[in-house]
């Protein structure tokens, strides 16, 4: 996700307490166990994980004029509460940048989903309740081909979003998926369920942007925003999903209560996003820095207003 979906210049304290919302009178780890989404994606690709993995091989840096100085190695993630925008986490020794993927193995770790219970304030128009499920992924490691790519899009750290509506009797109305700036949204009676309240959503390979059913997704231009003097590069945004192998055994931490101290970390989750141009003659690829890695779920625009999903996100109807 990126961005120009996110909310700037917000205390982060004052984010996390405002997307709070009212208690709710459901337990909320069951709630959030009723709905999980059943990922489904490549059998080869990383599954969303635990924060905890990324920080014992991440520094902890600070930015100071034009350069990033360290701060602390391995953090915990209570050493992130109430951090900057001015500090970032960066994999050690690796960067999109220059070590491409090769430095970046798939480490198996247990899949965890963070999960959220939302509750609209008393009186309030819409769904009742939304049930926000993020995930976390090391690397953001898009490519214009599965097999011989000539363009990459590579970041570290890509925090993703399923969230599931309800309304005021608990029944669910809609299904959102964020695929990189946006996402769609689907109603209940025509989402793929499995077990009758899970929503199946299918994970692209690479870039982990969430779609309602499998196969080719094909967008006009690169799926991140890149600087106005590329803008008219010939390049084209496939995304690829596959019915392959399903995430099962998620852990599903929850979120709802607001405490973690990571999720005031205003900074980035890694060391910037880089797209790579392959040279058909040399084989070398050019490397260019369209931008920072993402910050966490409370600095995105879809935390603080959890109803927007569902207001502005296109629909999905399943044709």
């Amino acid at each position: 996700m990126l961005r120009k979906a996110f909310i700037a210049g917000v205390a982060c304290a004052a984010v996390v307490a405002a997307g709070t919302g009212r208690a709710t009178a459901t337990d909320p780890a069951a709630l959030l166990a009723k709905y999980a989404p059943v990922l489904r994606l490549y059998a080869a690709d990383r599954k969303p994980s635990a924060i905890e993995p990324f920080l014992a091989g991440a520094d902890l840096e600070r930015l100071s004029g034009d350069a990033w100085h360290l701060v602390r190695s391995r953090p915990p993630a209570a050493a992130l509460a109430n951090g900057s925008k001015q500090l970032r986490l960066n994999t050690r020794g690796c960067s999109p940048a220059t070590n491409l993927d090769a430095c970046y193995g798939r480490r198996a770790t247990p899949p965890t989903i963070y999960g959220r219970v939302w509750t609209a304030p008393t009186g309030s128009a819409g769904p009742a309740t939304v049930l926000q499920y993020w995930l976390f992924y090391a690397l953001d490691d898009w490519r214009n081909s599965p097999t011989k790519p000539t363009l990459w899009h590579m970041h570290e750290g890509d925090w993703e979003e399923v969230s599931v509506s309800l309304d005021a009797a608990g029944k669910p109305l809609e299904v959102a998926a964020s695929q990189h700036d946006l996402g769609v949204r689907r109603v209940w009676a025509r989402t793929q369920l499995r077990d009758g309240t899970h929503p199946v959503v299918y994970v692209a390979l690479g870039s982990h942007a969430n779609y309602l059913v499998p196969g080719f997704h094909g967008v006009a231009g690169i799926p991140h925003s890149i600087p106005p003097r590329f803008s008219g590069l010939p390049v084209a945004e496939p995304d690829f999903t596959s019915a392959q192998a399903s995430v099962t055994g998620a852990k599903i931490v929850d979120l709802s209560g607001g405490t973690q101290p990571w999720l005031s970390f205003a900074g980035a989750w890694g060391d910037g996003s880089f797209v790579l141009i392959r040279n058909p003659k040399t084989g070398k690829y050019l490397h260019l820095p369209v931008g920072d890695s993402p910050p966490g779920p409370a600095f995105h625009a879809i935390w603080r207003d959890p109803l927007r999903q569902f207001r502005t996100w296109p629909v999905d109807d399943g044709h």
